[in-house]
């Protein structure tokens, strides 16, 4: 059943990068390839590291206090980082190749162990390294080419290299 798992998210990720796909495409793959990983959380090797405070201050002005990462073997597949006591606050980044693909942030998350597919919150899609689409906790879409969806796709991309970079 994991072997089925793990060919259908390989497949979902590989879909997901296919130069030829709309971006709607893409998204609904990249949607697939993260409910894929997260079938697979419970097997994945967890590790949690926690942070001095201002330790990530040069990248983001969160004040964040644990990194959670799930690796499959050497792979990286998903990173969760968490707020201080008093804040729910966290965001998740999903990883294909050691890239993100998605990025979530969610105002909600800090008592969740597994991603929740109805909790709100922005999201942010990339393929190639790039922002591809983006929907906030609304449900609206966010212009990407607008300088603010520009401006956040710098700091998301920023994050995660200083995130990996810090737990490993």
């Amino acid at each position: 059943m994991c072997v089925g798992l793990v060919a259908m998210s390989a497949r979902a990720a590989e879909k997901a990068e296919n130069p030829t796909l709309g971006v709607s495409e893409k998204v609904s793959a990249t949607d697939a390839y993260v409910q894929s990983v997260e079938k697979n959380i419970s097997s994945s090797q967890r590790k949690e590291q926690m942070l001095s405070p201002g330790e990530l201050k040069a990248v983001t002005n969160e004040n964040w206090t644990k990194i959670h990462t799930y690796s499959d073997g050497a792979d990286l597949k998903r990173m969760k980082l968490y707020a201080p006591a008093g804040s729910q606050r966290t965001e998740e980044f999903y990883y294909r190749d050691g890239k993100p693909v998605f990025v979530f942030l969610e105002a909600n998350g800090a008592g969740k162990e597994n991603h929740d597919q109805n909790a709100t919150g922005d999201k942010y899609y990339f393929a190639d390294g790039k922002l591809i689409a983006a929907t906030a906790a609304d449900g609206k879409s966010i212009d990407v080419k607008s300088a603010e969806a520009k401006k956040m796709s710098e700091k998301l991309q920023k994050e995660s290299e200083a995130f990996r970079a810090t737990v490993k």
